[in-house]
């Protein structure tokens, strides 16, 4: 997919954890002076809300520059650059709060990316991973439908995403050295007979995860099965979605 429909597909994702964070927010104390920094920021569209907590600009990092071009065009209030988060270009302890959503699960090695963002965390400072999916609990109702589940944890695993980074998450974060960390799960409620405004953002995605590794047939036949379910009301697609939060120790 290009960049237009990644950042269609983000404000899907945002949306599914807008209540959350709220609630999080709230939690972490983030006030007007807060500098936060929001690792793998994509288009930004998470960026641009910490703009309405904090009158510090926040700042968003990914490695994609044109999902970066696309954000600076979109949001004029965060600062946006191009970086590593294993080389995070900024100095120690300069943020007071750092935001990940849907990272944790992308990283080949997520304690040194840890270690890096704490070098840039002062002392105090929270760390927070907004939703981290766990493809290995995966449900889906009804059983022809489970083969999609496991097509598209398969093409993640093929990605190179952990599948079980949810759960992994507290042990993460302790490791790292972080305290008094919290972790839960999003809360999740739906519509039995419903077709989502996110439908076709998902299958896009089905579309990208799925195509190279099955027949068109079979995609559109899970995609008709997935159809008629909704429509009948025998639809369950659920997959646990982590969130933990931890601070860095005051010295």
């Amino acid at each position: 997919m290009d960049s237009q429909r990644w950042h269609q597909r983000f404000l899907v994702q945002a949306d599914w954890t807008k209540e959350l964070r709220r609630f999080l927010y709230q939690q972490l104390g983030i006030n007007q002076k807060s500098r936060i920094l929001e690792t793998g920021c994509g288009t930004g569209v998470i960026t641009s809300e910490l703009s309405e907590l904090s009158a510090q600009k926040p700042v968003g990092i990914d490695i994609d520059f044109e999902r970066l071009e696309l954000a600076a065009n979109h949001y004029i209030n965060p600062l946006f650059g191009c970086a590593d988060v294993y080389h995070l270009p900024f100095a120690q302890a300069n943020f007071d709060g750092i935001v990940t959503h849907f990272l944790f699960l992308w990283l080949r090695d997520p304690l040194t990316a840890l270690a890096e963002m704490l070098r840039v965390l002062k002392p105090g400072g929270f760390l927070v991973a907004l939703a981290e999916p766990d493809y290995l609990a995966r449900v889906d109702n009804p059983q022809e439908l489970w083969k999609l589940g496991e097509l598209q944890t398969q093409s993640m695993i093929r990605q190179g995403a952990n599948p079980m980074m949810g759960r992994q998450l507290p042990e993460l974060f302790s490791s790292a050295g972080l305290v008094d960390v919290q972790f839960g799960v999003s809360g999740f409620q739906a519509s039995s007979r419903d077709i989502p405004s996110w439908y076709e953002s998902e299958w896009e995605t089905f579309e990208h995860d799925l195509m190279p590794h099955t027949s068109l047939d079979e995609f559109k036949r899970l995609k008709d099965s997935d159809l008629n379910a909704r429509q009948i009301g025998s639809r369950v697609l659920w997959v646990p979605t982590f969130y933990a939060f931890g601070k860095m120790r005051n010295h």
